[in-house]
């Protein structure tokens, strides 16, 4: 994943060269490469030039870990769990790399590269052949996915004239249609919003910037995973409580 998101905003290969010290340029040995291990044996530095590891890679390793961890009890052996742990991994992968890009001088803005949220789509059209919500609904989750950030998104921009949310996560919410379909659209909007709103606006205060860019692809992933874990729970109390008069 930190290969992932360190090379595809820059359109550098995946796959060539092997993995190197972005100062130095040195080779990285494999037992230098073991997630958390290695940057605690190394003391988070380079082994040939000293210079500091980024805090990045241990933090996206950790996060990744604990979230497969709860993935991996909540479906366990069931057939699900290959999906949803893929999923997850395209959430984090598309998190990481629209903060992190964000947060980089060398880009103007977050990028979600089409290749995690288009070729995310594209898996999660594959796995609905064989799992929930099936290839219906992971047709019309993607399509409505799509069209529940684009149309906001494009009566802001006639409004405005400026744009109000990148195409990145437009194509990140088809992805997630994609996987489980049009039911929990709206509750991942509401509750990305929301997680938006309670991060943002303290930032915007601290910044004193009212037009301080902040990237929306993290709330998104956060909000899925909420849901995934806790979204059918949620939903049941919200309809009986509906439905009772409550």
């Amino acid at each position: 994943m930190n290969v992932l998101i360190c090379r595809l905003p820059k359109g550098v290969s995946v796959v060539f060269p092997s993995s190197n010290c972005p100062n130095c340029g040195e080779r990285i040995k494999f037992f230098d490469n073991i997630p958390v291990l290695s940057f605690i044996i190394l003391g988070g530095r380079c082994r040939y030039c000293n210079e500091k590891i980024s805090f990045r890679y241990p933090m996206v390793e950790v996060s990744t870990g604990i979230v497969f961890l709860f993935v991996s009890m909540k479906f366990y052996l069931q057939p699900e769990l290959i999906k949803y742990l893929v999923f997850t991994f395209l959430l984090l992968a598309a998190a990481f790399t629209d903060m992190f890009t964000a947060l980089d001088d060398d880009f103007e803005c977050g990028i979600i590269p089409d290749e995690i949220s288009l070729g995310g789509t594209v898996i999660g059209l594959a796995f609905a052949f064989f799992f929930y919500p099936g290839i219906f609904y992971s047709i019309l989750g993607a399509v409505c996915g799509f069209l529940i950030l684009w149309l906001p998104s494009f009566m802001y921009y006639v409004v405005t004239k400026k744009e109000g949310m990148g195409g990145g996560d437009l194509k990140l919410f088809a992805m997630i249609g994609a996987f489980l379909g049009i039911k929990p659209l709206f509750f991942i909007l509401f509750f990305s919003s929301l997680f938006g709103v309670l991060v943002g606006l303290p930032l915007i205060l601290v910044k004193k910037n009212r037009n301080f860019p902040i990237p929306f692809g993290p709330f998104i992933s956060l909000a899925t995973i909420f849901y995934i874990f806790y979204g059918d729970i949620l939903v049941s109390i919200y309809l009986n409580k509906m439905f009772s008069g409550g």
